[in-house]
């Protein structure tokens, strides 16, 4: 048997025992938000105002999964040769880019990940290719189940208080304002710079950048084996399960295991 107490701003999981035993002890501010968002989910009268570029919506239940394309651009970038937190210095660099493909995951209105492909040209079919970017936060190795994640640590807590199009807009301007550096091992740049001798280092990309805006149509980069469609299907397949309504100690009792515990 199990019983939740709950006193103060402390939530208590008891379980039973000779003598019972404290299990885990949560903020309660944390687990009342638990709660509001295990109970979200779409129904009538609910309506997605999409952000700007968005080419797909995916709606799968209590899962969303979204895509947006921008095009070609010319982007002011900030980059530091350091891993975060060790104190290396941000330079800005003028960097010309094609098609750039985001791909996230939300669920029950919180998100999940954001995936980054290229393209060469706009997408047009469910079935078109996704090619790797060279960017240097995003994981690469194609194989892997983790493969063109975006890294977005650090962006803002209370995101998933924020409107859907609202969150979308967040998430892109932390992934580009809050600068790149080498943080990630066997990211997308180290492995894309073999490709062209324009991309080879952060000064040649920046310099071809400035006697060519569009060169990164041109360049051959590495073609993924998953379209547009697959990426959003597996997204959507692999992420959170619907949560049923909370109707026992139980579930309560799962829900306060995703919260890190009160020290």
């Amino acid at each position: 048997m199990e019983w939740i107490e709950i006193r103060d701003k402390t939530v208590t999981l008891h379980r039973e025992g000779t003598p019972p035993r404290v299990d885990r002890e949560v903020a309660l501010e944390d687990f009342l938000r638990e709660i509001v968002a295990s109970g979200r989910r779409p129904g009538r009268g609910n309506h997605l105002l999409l952000p700007p570029g968005t080419r797909i919506l995916k709606p799968e239940g209590a899962a969303n999964a979204l895509c947006i394309e921008q095009p070609p651009q010319v982007r002011l970038i900030r980059w530091s040769a350091a891993a975060m937190g060790k104190g290396g210095e941000y330079q800005m660099h003028r960097l010309a880019f094609p098609y750039i493909v985001y791909i996230f995951l939300f669920f029950q209105g919180s998100f999940e990940e954001m995936r980054v492909y290229y393209r060469t040209a706009p997408l047009e079919h469910l079935s078109d290719i996704l090619l790797m970017s060279n960017l240097w936060n995003v994981q690469a190795e194609p194989a892997a189940v983790s493969a063109c994640r975006a890294c977005l640590r650090g962006r803002p807590l209370d995101l998933w208080e924020r409107p859907f199009t609202t969150q979308v807009t967040a998430l892109l301007d932390h992934f580009w304002s809050t600068g790149f550096n080498a943080d990630i091992t066997g990211n997308c740049f180290e492995r894309s710079r073999v490709l062209d001798p324009r991309i080879a280092s952060l000064e040649a990309w920046e310099r071809a950048s400035e006697a060519d805006p569009l060169f990164p149509l041109a360049i051959a980069w590495e073609p993924l084996e998953v379209t547009v469609g697959d990426v959003m299907d597996r997204l959507v397949e692999s992420g959170p399960q619907p949560r049923q309504a909370i109707a026992e100690t139980a579930e309560l009792a799962d829900l306060i295991y995703r919260i890190p515990e009160r020290k």
